[in-house]
């Protein structure tokens, strides 16, 4: 089987001749810069790499590593991936931990008196910083509760969110066509426009603090306001569509993080009433108008009570199923949702084992995940999350080696 014909049986649930793989595929399970470098290095590949995904530091991955990983996913990044930074007319930059890399060319930080360094709209209020010897940028945004609560008028709501212009969707089309015809990897498109929210940032001009308190005491204006967004999101996946074509596979709708460590965000029926409906109905539509394609979404922590919900809602494929959270048991998830959902993820815990544990111990972890997610199908073997900088280069190349082959 072709790396893209392994994954998208594996999403529709038929026998696989292995278990497919995403390591650096997406957004979501991709590789942080300065971990890269010492990749290539233990590789013995020399190459200056280039940061497509600025918030997290995520190296795009060449062709020679997503072999020796075994992956068979490739993204389709979005012309722009963080902070309205333009993919383009890069330029070199030294990470915290001395690396070159290649940043955008609009990526212009300033360093603060203790080290740290900020990145500035064009107003000059603050986006994200990075403190001294910081790995990742955070956003700047508040996220505590407002003393005095932001009711953004839904039409000057709508005017925030960005619409893709011409110039994108030719870009978009051109590479969308260039990795289907000329790669077997599954293309898994990194659009991600379902808005609803933000755990992390400021949203319709709401805190993270404010938009959840405004679940529960004015669902009817949250409503609203998440209607704007689910309109914009369609338009744009119309435009989408129309660009790409059926030269993708796999559709990022979300990436916003509904569970926490110990259980989830909030009422899973608030999931159910506000958030379902809506997603449904973007889901719907990329089902409607891509027969075949899947659908993702991107959810860490607990989320065991909101995954009936998600079901419903038309998802088809869950990552990154964080084992570690509160019931998020692998054999119980399995033997409730096995053959409902597909599991994108699980496969190693990025908190425990593969930054602290040797690589037995490891190999031991990958194999006893495998032995449960392979039960009913649907499974593509990929680490919880984003694979961050100080993992082990051996225990990275023994979870891969292992799900590579692990027999079916």
């Amino acid at each position: 089987m072709t790396a893209r014909e392994r994954v998208m049986a594996a999403c529709n649930f038929q026998k696989t001749d292995r278990i497919p793989i995403d390591i650096g595929g997406t957004q979501v399970s991709g590789i942080h810069v300065d971990e890269y470098c010492e990749l290539l290095k233990a590789l013995g590949i020399s190459e200056t790499p280039t940061v497509y995904e600025q918030l997290e530091m995520l190296a795009r991955v060449n062709d020679s590593v997503r072999k020796r990983l075994h992956s068979d996913v490739i993204p389709l990044e979005n012309p722009s991936m963080s902070f309205g930074l333009k993919n383009s007319n890069w330029k070199l930059w030294k990470t915290t931990k001395g690396n070159v890399c290649y940043m955008p060319g609009d990526f212009n930080p300033t360093q603060d008196e203790e080290g740290g360094w900020w990145l500035y709209r064009k107003d000059g209020s603050p986006i994200a910083h990075m403190p001294k010897n910081g790995l990742y940028f955070d956003f700047a945004d508040k996220t505590t509760l407002s003393s005095d609560i932001s009711w953004m008028d839904p039409k000057a709501f709508r005017e925030t969110i960005a619409i893709y212009n011409d110039d994108e969707l030719r870009m978009l089309e051109k590479k969308a066509k260039e990795l289907y015809e000329t790669t077997e990897y599954a293309v898994v498109a990194e659009f991600a426009q379902c808005k609803y929210g933000s755990m992390t940032r400021t949203f319709a001009g709401l805190s993270p603090t404010d938009w959840l308190c405004m679940l529960i005491t004015e669902p009817e204006y949250i409503e609203s306001i998440l209607d704007v967004a689910m309109e914009q999101a369609l338009l744009n996946a119309e435009l989408f569509l129309q660009a790409v074509g059926s030269n993708v596979d796999i559709f990022t709708i979300s990436a916003i993080d509904f569970g926490s460590q110990r259980m989830e965000v909030f009422n899973p029926e608030i999931w159910k009433n506000i958030y379902m409906p809506r997603y449904r109905k973007v889901n719907d539509f990329i089902h409607d108008n891509a027969p075949g394609k899947k659908t993702f979404i991107h959810t860490c922590g607990c989320v065991r009570h909101m995954l009936p919900h998600i079901i419903e809602a038309g998802f088809d494929i869950l990552n990154p199923v964080q084992l570690t959270a509160e019931n998020m048991d692998a054999q119980e998830l399995v033997d409730e949702f096995g053959g409902k959902i597909v599991f994108w993820g699980g496969g190693i815990d990025t908190q425990t084992v593969l930054p602290f544990g040797t690589p037995e111990e490891v190999a031991a972890q990958v194999k006893e995940r495998l032995e449960i997610f392979s039960q009913k199908g649907g499974y593509i073997f990929n680490p919880v999350h984003c694979i961050q900088y100080g993992v082990p280069i051996d225990n990275l190349l023994a979870a891969a080696d292992i799900a590579y082959n692990f027999k079916l």
